[in-house]
């Protein structure tokens, strides 16, 4: 019976540390869960009841670093080399005069820092594949192979900014401060407010006639009707650019405060009227209505269909016709005013280290002694007074003089995109008398304000 009540016992014993530990593997099932909702003692691994209490050692932990101190960083190294993308005109690797002295003077740049490298790339100045295409094109599949600094036309310059493809420059130089530029060449620096390029070569609208027939030069659009039988400029050209020349000159203005394109009805009647002389006198033809671009209107004057043109003043030097004779545009209104435009070095590389030298190559390349020599071989304008100063040729020199300071920087390409179209339209129906100049510009400046 004893030993019947023993084996009974250590059944019930034996059954309850089953239990116990059934109990252990289901709490602990539950930890290793999502944890328990409440806290439970488990006798035998709390301290005390004979499973050893282990207390973690505290981790060492170093000194706290302080967010205020400055963190020393390894400067760059200065780039081995830089990258100019330029146009076919400004090659140094031709044969020209204007080439030798481009060499010449990157070749003082690369001795004077350490023997830099400068490599060129040579593309179309417009169109695809041009400049703008291709810094547009590689900014986008290829940013490791954008230039450091390109050459780019003003218009290309603004489209470039605006797309982000070109870097300003009002932290890095303060050339374009100096008081050593002409206004239009400053001006065309700047897009918006800040400074994104550095003028190198100029060029302004101006006016050409066979010197043989006219007597004396003359002073005002009355006088060159009288002394020329036909005056060509591009009457059907999409931007209007003589027509925004003279509209300017007579005092109207080409976007308001806000910089929203405005046309002023009576600056612009005064400039119809001018056009509606030249039909009178037979200066301004229906033969003008063929031409949209200045190409046309040189080959014009070069055929004999012409003794008197509309073109930039680079057209001139660059091609130096016989019996041809340059003036400044003439006034309208008593005020004589040109339009003038250019190019300038951009900054395309977005690597700071790069930017500060490519800056210091840009200025190099403005030297005012350099481009002295450089635009007069390269036939632009110098968009510096003292580069000009150093022209041997005394009277061409103060003809471009004259014709820099009275040129004001083309509007922007948004302004003649608005006002182009407008302006071609109403000067091709005064050139073929089908309206009188007050209604021209009345009809201009309601199209204009139309949705």
């Amino acid at each position: 019976m004893r030993k019947q009540r023993k084996q009974v016992l250590k059944r019930v014993r034996k059954g309850a540390r089953l239990q116990m530990v059934m109990a252990v593997i289901f709490v602990f099932s539950l930890v290793a869960c999502e944890g328990l909702p409440f806290d439970l003692d488990i006798p035998w691994l709390m301290p005390g009841s004979g499973t050893p209490t282990i207390t973690p050692t505290p981790e060492t932990v170093g000194p706290t670093a302080d967010p205020s101190a400055e963190v020393e960083s390894t400067p760059a190294p200065p780039p081995e080399s830089l990258t100019i993308w330029i146009p076919p005109e400004f090659d140094p690797d031709g044969d020209s005069q204007a080439a030798n002295l481009l060499k010449t003077q990157l070749q003082a740049f690369s001795d004077n820092n350490d023997g830099i490298t400068i490599n060129l790339r040579v593309k179309d100045a417009s169109g695809p594949g041009g400049l703008l295409d291709a810094l547009t094109a590689t900014s986008a599949a290829a940013p490791a192979a954008l230039p450091d600094l390109i050459a780019l036309q003003r218009t290309d310059l603004e489209a470039a900014a605006l797309k982000s493809l070109v870097y300003p420059l009002d932290d890095l130089t303060s050339i374009t401060d100096d008081t050593d530029w002409y206004p239009y060449a400053r001006d065309m620096a700047l897009i918006q407010g800040s400074v994104f390029g550095v003028p190198f070569a100029g060029d302004a609208l101006a006016l050409i006639y066979q010197t043989s027939k006219v007597d004396s030069t003359p002073s005002t659009w009355e006088g060159l009707f009288e002394a020329l039988q036909v005056v060509a400029f591009p009457a059907d050209d999409p931007q209007a650019y003589f027509t925004l020349v003279l509209y300017q000159a007579a005092g109207g203005a080409v976007q308001d405060n806000q910089r929203r394109p405005v046309l002023d009805a009576e600056p612009l009647t005064e400039v119809f009227k001018l056009y509606q002389s030249g039909v009178a006198s037979g200066d301004f033809s229906n033969l003008l209505l063929e031409y949209q671009t200045e190409n046309q209107v040189w080959q014009a004057y070069q055929e004999g269909l012409a003794d008197g043109a509309v073109v930039s003043v680079s057209r001139f030097l660059q091609e130096n016709p016989a019996d041809t004779s340059m003036i400044p545009m003439l006034p309208v209104s008593d005020i004589t005013l040109s339009m003038g435009s250019g190019w300038v070095w951009a900054l395309a590389t977005p690597q700071a280290e790069r930017q500060a030298l490519s800056i210091k190559l840009a200025e190099h390349l403005v030297d005012s002694a350099f481009l002295s020599e450089w635009n007069y071989e390269i036939n632009t304008m110098p968009p510096r007074p003292s580069a000009l100063e150093g022209w041997e040729d005394q009277s061409l020199r103060s003809l471009l003089s004259q014709i820099s300071v009275m040129t004001v920087l083309r509007p922007s390409n948004d302004i003649i995109a608005s006002l182009g179209p407008i302006l071609r339209d109403a000067v091709i129906q005064i050139l073929q008398e089908q309206v009188d100049p007050a209604q021209a510009a009345q009809v201009a400046q309601e199209s204009l304000q139309k949705p």
